[in-house]
């Protein structure tokens, strides 16, 4: 992906991270969503050789995930959910071929997935506790939707290794979430910036990571 694309992206994140603390006339909403929606721009002019649409609609659904859950409601919430499930699925489809097992690849996956199960008992045993125990089922299936992403990510055979950081900085993203606002008394400052940079980071990795490989990708004869 060309340096220019990727320096404005960084600004974009900046903002975005740091969207309560700045006032330029457009809502935080629509500040949060532009660095992912500047990397569908980037999905669509440098991955289109390799992986087709589901790149695009994978980062797509997160700009609209990022919106959703910047819009108060619950309703906002669920759509804001939904749309990063979907984008899950689509980044696994779009992952899923060229796949290659190796050991080190076996200890990334294993260490992501007992952190992940780590973190989503610590928040099921809080919801439960709390009285809020009818999410516990929805977040497991999303959980597991991420999973399945991720380990196809890490185990996607590539000339390089953005895609899978990528995945993995994915999930380091939304455990800080989950964390911070669930099984934390009281959100914490510094986890809120580090979720939105950690999931900044996880897309543009995602993206830069099949740009790459686009560039790179020479079909067997």
């Amino acid at each position: 992906m060309p340096i220019i694309y990727s320096i404005v992206f960084f600004l974009l994140a900046a903002a975005g991270t740091l969207r309560k603390h700045i006032h330029i006339g457009l809502s935080t909403g629509v500040i949060k969503t532009l660095p992912v929606l500047f990397l569908v721009l980037c999905a669509f002019t440098h991955t289109r050789k390799r992986f087709g649409f589901w790149v695009v609609l994978g980062v797509g659904l997160g700009a609209m995930g990022d919106y959703g859950l910047a819009q108060p409601g619950r309703i906002w919430d669920g759509i804001g959910v939904l749309a990063f499930l979907l984008g899950h699925v689509a980044y696994s489809v779009a992952f899923c071929k060229d796949l290659k097992w190796t050991a080190g690849r076996g200890i990334v996956i294993g260490l992501t997935l007992l952190f992940m199960v780590a973190v989503l008992a610590a928040y099921c045993i809080k919801n439960t506790l709390v009285g809020q125990g009818e999410v516990v089922i929805p977040v497991m299936i999303y959980v597991t939707v991420m999973a399945v992403m991720m380990t196809l990510a890490v185990l996607h055979q590539s000339p390089t290794w953005l895609i899978a950081a990528g995945a993995v900085f994915f999930v380091i993203s939304d455990a800080h979430l989950a964390v911070n606002h669930t099984i934390l008394n009281k959100s914490n400052m510094w986890l809120t910036y580090s979720s939105h940079f950690t999931y900044y980071f996880g897309q543009y990795l995602l993206v830069a990571g099949a740009a790459y490989e686009t560039r790179h990708y020479h079909p067997k004869a």
